[in-house]
């Protein structure tokens, strides 16, 4: 891929421009919480040598009063699980999702059919499939690893390394944030479980599985199901876009924040590059709005995508290219948007 190149728009937001052939390189409603597996830990927080272009502090920011308490001492305004609502309101949704399938070939061995977007472009993978005693370095089955395209999506079909008469009860395939080895220690960031799909039969018959998004803390605790809305809301007289979100099911601390070009099945290039959303000590983000000024037109009503990422902005690259911490959690297709003088 080639290095991003950034530049200053306006006095406070740095936006980033791919260089040409990059595609993407910055994009399910989560179900029943997984079951009790040693699994994953949280954001991969020291997976890059430099930082990340970073935007200036924006117009506009968190809203706070007194009633829930933030990561860095601030107290964010909670709203419950309230949904944002009017003009330019986008449902976020979970991130990575798609179907996954599961049989047995001829010669018994199991074999995983696997259709997923919203990963991190360019990213390779761990899968298994898991019982309710499994660990990441002890799955029941074990796959070979596989990779997104450029624009964040996989479509794969992988036959199991090790034979299995029958799944034990609970099983699930279970999708990891990166690659490690068999013999790896525990707890690498690269181990976190993103994903995961419905519980499958003992013998796998083929049927259509939908992937469940999943998220965890630094402790290693499940986060809950990951949701929530975001409000677009431009002004002509002020040239100002303002992005206002609420999320719930996130790791505690700041996450990067990007207006794109493209969708979230096809990730695109970034168009606006916002300040870092904070998540509190519950993993909900509140009310907080982040504003880009100098901005010459509302975003089409096709064509844009908003993505809240795993990582802050000083974790997400390393080296110029998608870091562990890059994955996306939360993005909507921006569909419509709130303009002055309308509510």
């Amino acid at each position: 891929m080639a290095n991003f190149r950034a530049f200053t728009i306006a006095a406070s937001v740095t936006a980033i421009v791919l260089g040409a052939g990059i595609g993407a390189a910055l994009g399910a409603i989560s179900g029943p919480q997984p079951p009790l597996i040693t699994t994953s830990q949280g954001p991969a927080s020291n997976t890059v040598a430099g930082p990340m272009p970073h935007a200036s502090p924006a117009t506009g920011g968190t809203t706070m009063d007194h009633t829930a308490t933030g990561t860095s001492g601030m107290r964010l305004r909670m709203h419950g699980s309230a949904a944002l609502t009017g003009p330019g309101v986008q449902h976020l949704q979970s991130m990575p999702t798609g179907t996954v399938r599961v049989w047995q070939d001829m010669q018994g061995m199991l074999q995983i059919q696997l259709d997923l977007y919203g990963l991190t472009p360019g990213s390779t993978h761990t899968v298994s499939i898991d019982g309710p005693h499994s660990t990441v370095l002890n799955p029941e089955v074990r796959f070979p690893a596989f990779g997104a395209d450029s624009n964040g999506r996989a479509n794969a079909m992988l036959t199991a390394s090790n034979a299995v008469r029958a799944l034990q009860n609970g099983s699930r395939v279970s999708f990891r944030l990166g690659t490690y080895g068999g013999t790896a220690g525990p707890n690498l960031p690269a181990e976190e479980l993103i994903a995961q799909s419905a519980v499958l039969p003992d013998h796998p018959d083929g049927r259509v599985s939908g992937v469940i998004p999943r998220s965890y803390g630094p402790a290693g605790n499940y986060q809950g199901r990951l949701h929530g809305w975001a409000k677009m809301s431009y002004s002509a007289a002020t040239r100002t876009l303002s992005v206002t979100v609420t999320a719930f099911g996130l790791p505690p601390g700041p996450h990067a924040a990007h207006l794109h070009l493209g969708t979230c099945q096809d990730q695109g290039g970034v168009r606006y590059m916002l300040m870092d959303y904070v998540a509190n000590a519950s993993g909900d983000i509140a009310d907080q709005t982040r504003t880009v000024t100098g901005v010459s037109a509302a975003p089409p009503s096709n064509g844009w995508y908003f993505n809240l990422h795993l990582g802050d902005s000083e974790t997400i690259l390393a080296h110029g290219m998608p870091a562990l911490n890059f994955r996306p959690e939360l993005c909507a297709n921006i569909t419509s948007v709130q303009t002055a003088g309308r509510r």
